[in-house]
């Protein structure tokens, strides 16, 4: 993840201790304006400090509204958290492709049906609202790697979603929102381990419980909302995702 200005990262720590002392969840912060005079700043620096708590999700933002201190415990386990910027990775077929092999989707299906009880309270949405189930396999060299249920509602702001480009590798679920009005800004990633289920197994040409890694992934847009409920599971044998870091000398 990309480390904020020097100046910005100490009032990150600031407006954490903040936040800690006199706050609450669901408490709204004070104005850029107020805390760039208690923190004794520029707004710029509060805006890319504040950007930083969005970013590890201990605040959320609603635009024209304002930035308000995010209830964690009712979206995390209490672990401790290593943050990635998802924009410094890219899309998955990116990824295979520019590490020299060739991602290929032999399997798509699609269908719409009402958000779950469980998939309602996680998109924000009213139970039995209509939501687009997509499920997608992403093979490398041919052999099925990765296997992706989406859940993403029916309409956006009004317009209609159609997963149908989906279809192909390069077909991309975020932008499709975009041109459905939303446009996604952050997405949150847990990373477990799990077995291969009755119904992952086949689409991975696996036994049934055969050790796999799952994402777990939600995508928000620009009000906060989130928009996309994401489950990925990868057959570690076939993909790999290796995250490097460099030590200065």
């Amino acid at each position: 993840m990309r480390k904020p200005p020097k100046r910005a990262a100490v009032a990150a720590r600031e407006l954490r201790d903040l936040i800690a002392r006199e706050m609450a969840p669901g408490d709204r912060l004070p104005s850029e304006t107020e805390l760039a005079r208690r923190l004794d700043v520029s707004r710029v620096t509060v805006r890319d400090a504040l950007g930083q708590l969005w970013v590890e999700g201990l605040v959320t933002r609603r635009w024209g509204v304002g930035t308000f201190v995010r209830d964690r415990a009712a979206t995390a386990a209490p672990m401790t958290q290593t943050l990635i910027d998802v924009d410094e990775l890219g899309s998955l077929p990116a990824l295979i492709t520019e590490a020299g092999h060739t991602p290929t989707l032999p399997h798509f299906a699609s269908e719409r049906v009402p958000a779950s009880p469980d998939l309602a309270v996680r998109l924000e949405l009213p139970e039995s609202t209509p939501v687009w189930r997509i499920e997608r396999c992403v093979a490398v060299d041919g052999a099925p790697a990765i296997v992706l249920h989406d859940h993403v509602p029916a309409t956006l702001h009004g317009h209609p979603l159609d997963p149908s480009p989906l279809r192909e590798v390069t077909g991309d679920l975020p932008t499709l929102c975009r041109h459905a009005g939303s446009r996604l800004v952050r997405m949150e990633a847990r990373l477990t381990a799990t077995t291969a289920t009755p119904e992952t197994a086949p689409l991975l040409n696996l036994p049934e419980g055969t050790p796999l890694i799952t994402a777990h992934q939600v995508a928000y847009d620009e009000s906060g909302t989130p928009v996309i409920d994401t489950d990925v599971y990868y057959r570690s044998d076939v993909y790999a995702l290796v995250v490097v870091r460099t030590v200065p000398s």
